[in-house]
């Protein structure tokens, strides 16, 4: 008796370990894969690095809001998450607006899905993941190199002309360039926000080594001291 009442609970545990393995499954492969790679209070600036007037003018067909040197700030004050997407609320100052007064408060929204993408202002992380997944789901005219997405449009002047994403660790927008149909930069925006590629890894190697060429340099100015 003892026998088959230790069957049968051993049955009833292995059913409910198999439904728990099925319900957490199921509930992981409904989980997004990706996530921000920031968070509120980040500060963004982006300036204006190139610009070639009468190339804009040609392709576009009127004349930019901003000039060269010229740049605008963002800073993410609220961020939400709902079913199938994050809002961030951002305040924004656009080019020649004064930094010492509020800006617009803007929401952007992100879907939480690659397939999802939409010439976002940023990304989700794993970038490199991530990345892939967009350019799967994505038509044609859409290609990647590294982290930056690249686009073939034509303009309202009937012209080609091409522009690059570029994407930093976190996800944020590091530099956006348009191109003409002969991949000469028309405008470049950058941000004054660019994390060093290498990392803290890089930050840390260097603080060693020059950290070693001093302790050389000292080592070898006492053994010419001595030896004088």
């Amino acid at each position: 008796m003892k026998q088959k009442q230790k069957i049968i609970y051993s049955i009833v545990f292995l059913n409910f370990f198999i439904f728990s393995c099925c319900l957490n499954f199921n509930v992981k492969a409904q989980d997004p894969e990706h996530n921000l790679g920031f968070n509120e209070g980040t500060e963004l600036v982006w300036e204006v690095t190139q610009l070639d007037l009468s190339s804009f003018r040609d392709v576009f067909g009127f004349d930019p809001n901003f000039e060269l040197g010229d740049q605008i700030r963002m800073v993410i004050r609220d961020i939400q998450e709902a079913t199938d997407l994050w809002l961030i609320y951002v305040e924004f100052w656009d080019y020649k607006t004064d930094w010492s007064l509020s800006g617009e408060v803007i929401p952007i929204s992100i879907g939480k899905y690659p397939e999802n993408y939409d010439d976002y202002l940023f990304c989700l992380t794993p970038i490199d993941d991530y990345l892939d997944k967009v350019i799967d789901s994505l038509t044609s005219e859409y290609y990647r190199l590294g982290y930056s997405i690249f686009k073939q449009e034509r303009s309202d002047t009937g012209k080609d002309y091409k522009w690059e994403k570029e994407f930093d660790t976190r996800g944020i927008l590091a530099v956006e360039t348009n191109y003409d149909e002969f991949d000469q930069v028309i405008v470049r925006l950058e941000g004054t926000f660019r994390i060093i590629p290498f990392g803290t890894y890089f930050i840390g190697f260097s603080i060693v080594a020059i950290a070693a060429i001093i302790f050389i340099s000292l080592k070898k100015k006492k053994i010419r001291t001595t030896s004088f």
